[in-house]
């Protein structure tokens, strides 16, 4: 038992301090969020879609959300040809199409790209643009040149410079094959912080909507999977690729806020562990106890005098030495005892206090009589209520 206090006496501040630590990592990942969900449509955040993709489907505009790889998406004979896919990157990447991309747009397809990196440039950060919508608000310094390598597409010219200044290009379209490109620097053209600005929305909606093909959008680069058997056996592919979807597990994890809470238990834990198996540490020698020798004699004649009832010598020896005291304080001298009375009107001209319990102690001290064990305690307890009342 005092091994187990003497353990809780030892980690209870590291346990205080693993909890302070797990609380504060926990109200920062929530007040962080997922920054995956930066241009979802399913966010109702200032920088998600959602206000965007609810005005195309009250406009009955056939579109609709993706949430499954880009290689099932080309594998999906509903998709192979007349689609357009809407990209809005969480964070600025730089543009690259790899080969099953490119493949994809030549046979008649369209990618719209939003949030694609570039050089920032000496221009204000934010400006209205003119556009057949109107005025578009842009707010971001980067800007691409006609002639800047993008990945695959740097043999390729602009076919379109959709929205540009003097300093360079916003959203430029290009053309492989069948099909089109479009990229533009900012990831929160049509954003919801945007509603109120309509040019805005209706500039992508008309980049999307222009070859009137079906339209969806990529919610697979938030985060979001479609689980579903029926999706995975519609897109040609084989439910049971375990390898694949232990990495979207293990994404996900990575990914989530909530990591940092478990890898902060395991640490914690395991440092625990670490600590209660070290079986070699430095030996530490018990000390005795060290004795007081008035104490021990004290307490030693205080069990001879109770074994043999011996109060009286108890009142006359502590009843002597608290009236010598009590003198002092009175101005009446500590040397030798005075009358009872004299004692009792210095009391009464220095306190002003009731006397009753001064004349009980000083008559049970002048008999010097044995008391019961009771008796004994109201005496003591009456000697340290004058010796307080005299402070």
């Amino acid at each position: 038992m005092e091994d187990f206090k003497k353990l809780v006496a030892q980690y209870w501040k590291i346990g205080l301090v693993a909890v302070v630590m797990i609380v504060l990592l926990t109200v920062v990942s929530a007040m962080g969020g997922d920054i995956r969900q930066s241009g979802s449509s399913y966010s109702r955040a200032a920088d998600g879609y959602f206000e965007w993709y609810q005005m195309m489907v009250d406009r009955d505009i056939k579109i609709s959300r993706w949430e499954r790889t880009f290689v099932q998406l080309a594998k999906n004979k509903e998709y192979s040809q007349g689609t357009t896919l809407l990209r809005v990157n969480s964070q600025m990447e730089a543009f690259q199409l790899t080969d099953i991309q490119q493949k994809w747009i030549e046979r008649g397809n369209t990618l719209v790209c939003l949030g694609v990196s570039a050089p920032a440039e000496d221009v204000p950060f934010s400006a209205i643009f003119p556009s057949p919508q109107g005025g578009v608000k842009i707010e971001t310094k980067r800007r691409l040149k006609s002639n800047l390598p993008i990945g695959d597409l740097s043999k390729v010219l602009p076919e379109k410079l959709i929205l540009s200044d003097q300093s360079g290009n916003i959203i430029l379209e290009y053309s492989v094959g069948k099909g089109r490109v479009i990229i533009a620097t900012t990831p929160h053209l049509a954003a919801n912080t945007y509603q109120d600005i309509r040019p805005n929305y209706e500039l992508l909606a008309n980049l999307v909507t222009v070859d009137r093909q079906q339209l969806i959008v990529d919610e697979y680069i938030h985060g979001y999977r479609d689980r579903s058997k029926t999706g995975a056996i519609n897109d040609g592919i084989a439910d049971d690729n375990s390898e694949e979807r232990t990495r979207d597990i293990l994404g996900y994890l990575a990914n989530t806020p909530l990591i940092i809470v478990l890898l902060n238990l395991t640490l914690g834990t395991l440092v625990i562990v670490w600590q209660q198996n070290q079986r070699f540490g430095r030996i530490i020698v018990t000390k005795p106890p060290q004795l007081k020798n008035s104490e021990a004699y004290i307490q030693a004649l205080g069990g001879v005098l109770r074994q043999a009832n011996s109060s009286e010598f108890v009142i006359q020896n502590i009843g002597r030495s608290e009236q010598l005291s009590w003198q002092k304080k009175l101005g009446l001298g500590g040397e030798s005892l005075v009358e009872a009375d004299t004692l009792i009107t210095a009391w009464e001209t220095r306190t002003k206090l009731p006397t009753d319990d001064l004349r009980f102690v000083l008559k049970i001290t002048t008999a010097a009589q044995r008391l019961s064990p009771k008796e004994l305690t109201t005496w003591l307890t009456k000697l340290q209520i004058i010796s307080r009342q005299l402070t």
